[in-house]
């Protein structure tokens, strides 16, 4: 029998035997990724896989309080609330491949049986290792994909929901209790999404994600200044950032924006993270390990500049480095893929970094129509977001019947020495809880 017949036939007989599970998929994804798989991390197969033809939950966003006080022979009035709400989101369907040529399978033979059933455990193992990286890395490079309403939203839409979709900083003012939250995502083709996973955030105030403000003056890529360092207070008056897509009837309120460190404060308290009390049980416990805060390795970088010039009051020892700067006890770490991701409100030209610039922009007058990078030159504040993201309400959920499923080898047409296997997944990333995560973002007092 012709090698290449043989090894053909060996690919679509032996399956991925260390990808068979969640966990499997955990173990893989850690050597790759960086949010992907820790919000994957520790959670069991009845957590991860699902099947049906969309992926619900339950949610309440209100108690409905039916407590009360009563004195002896009172006439009670029962009630029987309704407070559950579905959240649902469509699969996404994903695809990567394996490939191999004639001279490939070939060229690997070995002179007996045995020694060529190694090569070809050899090269099955290089083929997968490829592809499961590519795929992995692309699961990655999703979480950070800009907000799309046609692609995410919408049941014709390609892509899962990313990070972006769920953690906005296009805010409103909530009031006394909800403070700054972010609503629905801006995106290019309109003003904001009207739903998130079917749910209207302008109708369900708990629907919507924590935002706190800090002031990234004198300068968001070189913060000498003190204030940084220094417990510092500014005042905005009638900051309305991003206002239009506010909930109904918000008004326009004075804020306090202080540092960097002062915005963690809040967000911390806000989302009652709770705090490990070493980072021996940090890393261990995995529900304290999915409490992340995430940044670009500016983000890292300012946040270690700050910690410098508060060297004598935060730290026992001299070391410059900060080599793993952490925020009660969980590291702010740096993740790649916002150095590059798209995902800032941006305007059709540059504009200055000023209250009134930010507050200015508006999908109505044409400027407020697409996204640019951190730094980029329409990118409307240009300096490092922190994302503060609870993995324990938002988790990748994949389909039962689809979960990195390996397809039969196929002959390519046009390339008849050349043969391909498709593996392909259903998946989507689902959120259970907007109010467990938030995003800290600049603006500039200027």
């Amino acid at each position: 029998m012709p090698s290449i017949q043989t090894f053909n036939d060996f690919m679509t007989a032996t399956g991925p035997a260390y990808l068979t599970s969640a966990d499997q998929v955990i173990n893989e994804a850690v050597k790759n990724t960086y949010a992907f798989s820790r919000l994957l991390k520790g959670k069991t197969s009845e957590q991860t896989i699902q099947g049906g033809t969309e992926i619900r939950d339950v949610i309440m966003f209100d108690d409905s309080r039916t407590y009360d006080h009563y004195q002896p022979n009172d006439t009670f009035v029962w009630r029987n609330p309704q407070v559950t709400d579905y959240v649902r989101c469509p699969w996404r369907f994903h695809i990567d491949h394996m490939s191999w040529t004639d001279a490939e399978v070939e060229l690997n033979s070995g002179e007996t049986a045995a020694s060529t059933k190694v090569a070809y455990k050899r090269l099955k193992r290089i083929k997968e290792q490829r592809m499961w990286t590519s795929m992995l890395n692309g699961f990655e490079e999703d979480l950070w994909a800009p907000p799309s309403v046609a692609n995410m939203e919408d049941e014709s839409g390609k892509l899962p929901y990313s990070l972006p979709y769920f953690l906005t900083e296009i805010s409103g003012d909530y009031g006394a209790g909800l403070g700054r939250r972010g609503t629905a995502p801006f995106t290019a083709s309109s003003n904001a999404a009207t739903t998130v996973m079917r749910i209207s955030p302008f109708t369900e105030n708990r629907w919507t994600n924590i935002v706190e403000l800090y002031d990234c003056q004198p300068n968001a890529l070189n913060p000498t200044n003190a204030q940084w360092g220094a417990i510092t207070q500014q005042s905005l008056t009638n900051n309305t950032v991003y206002s239009q897509q506010g909930p109904s009837g918000a008004v326009a309120t004075t804020h306090s924006i202080g540092n960097l460190f002062n915005a963690m404060d809040v967000m911390f308290m806000r989302l009652k993270y709770e705090a490990p009390s070493t980072r021996q049980q940090y890393f261990e416990n995995d529900a304290l390990n999915r409490q992340m805060i995430l940044t670009s390795r500016q983000g890292v970088q300012n946040y270690r500049n700050a910690l410098r010039l508060s060297n004598d009051t935060l730290v026992s020892y001299q070391d410059a480095s900060y080599s793993n700067p952490a925020y009660a006890g969980i590291d702010v770490t740096y993740c790649s893929d916002l150095d590059t991701a798209a995902i800032y409100p941006a305007n059709s030209g540059a504009v200055t970094q000023t209250a009134a610039g930010y507050n200015g922009v508006t999908a109505s007058n044409g400027n407020f129509n697409s996204f640019g990078t951190e730094n980029g030159a329409n990118t409307i504040v240009k300096a490092p977001r922190y994302y503060f993201v609870n993995g324990n309400y938002l988790t990748p959920i994949f389909h039962a019947r689809r979960y990195f499923k390996q397809h039969e080898v196929l002959r390519h047409p046009n390339q008849p020495f050349t043969y391909v296997q498709p593996v392909d997944c259903w998946s989507n990333l689902f959120c259970n809880s907007r109010q467990r995560h938030g995003v800290v973002a600049p603006i500039s007092l200027a």
